[in-house]
């Protein structure tokens, strides 16, 4: 069976972990970055920066197969400090990157997709920040609160229209060792109180390694009926 696999953000972390583990697997793999850092036959390249919204209308999906993921992975944390010491710029490029970016994939993806037969999946990468809210983390927080809505909407849109061969979850991966987390200690605590809590994380070796929730998020992508929740952490496996 011929497996097909759009992944966002695979120049590093969970995203290349995700697209590596996938290869092996069989899959086919269109990773979507600013970088590239995979070199396999099955893996195609496309560089984009998922801010640029404009550039999104190019973004085709072109190849079909019986089996169709579509992960949005890529994210960023923006500036790191109070709401009214940070940037507007950062607030625009995280909404952009973290939320537009995604919703409007998933419609590219659902349209372009929807009459066909076959297997199609929708993989949302959230965060347990867009559960609680976390000081100095304002944006990044809304907007994965707004990703973890979005994708239960979708859902129930597919269980009303009766797609029956699609799904689609909201996972959040939990602590990854990733190059985020060391932006987060670089912080000073005047500006991020809870700090020292992600340090004693790294210090302490309770950071997942990003193989480790690749690994996890594979049990979802090949069984994703076990999961009915669509809003997910790694942790409820």
């Amino acid at each position: 069976m011929d497996k097909l696999a759009y992944i966002t953000g695979t120049s590093r972390g969970i995203g290349k972990a995700l697209a590596l583990l996938l290869l092996r697997e069989g899959y086919k793999v269109i990773g979507v970055a600013r970088h590239n850092s995979i070199d396999h036959p099955n893996y195609t390249h496309l560089e984009l920066d998922l801010n640029d919204l404009e550039a999104m209308t190019s973004f085709e999906f072109m190849e079909e197969a019986e089996k169709v993921l579509l992960i949005n992975n890529a994210g960023m944390l923006g500036d790191i400090d109070a709401v009214g010491k940070i940037n507007d710029e950062s607030i625009v490029r995280v909404m952009n990157v973290n939320t537009l970016a995604p919703q409007i994939l998933c419609n590219k993806f659902i349209k372009r997709f929807q009459n066909h037969k076959g297997k199609f999946q929708i993989l949302n990468i959230s965060s347990g920040a867009g559960k609680r809210p976390i000081p100095s983390w304002a944006s990044y927080c809304a907007s994965k609160a707004a990703i973890d809505l979005y994708s239960e909407t979708i859902a129930e849109e597919l269980e009303w229209k009766q797609m029956n061969n699609w799904s689609i979850h909201s996972c959040a991966p939990g602590v990854v060792d990733t190059q985020m987390q060391s932006q987060i200690r670089s912080v000073s605590e005047d500006r991020f109180k809870l700090v020292d809590n992600f340090k004693a994380y790294k210090s302490n070796d309770e950071l997942y390694s990003a193989d480790y929730v690749a690994s996890k998020l594979f049990e979802l992508i090949e069984n994703p009926q076990k999961f009915p929740e669509v809003v997910l952490s790694v942790r409820d496996f």
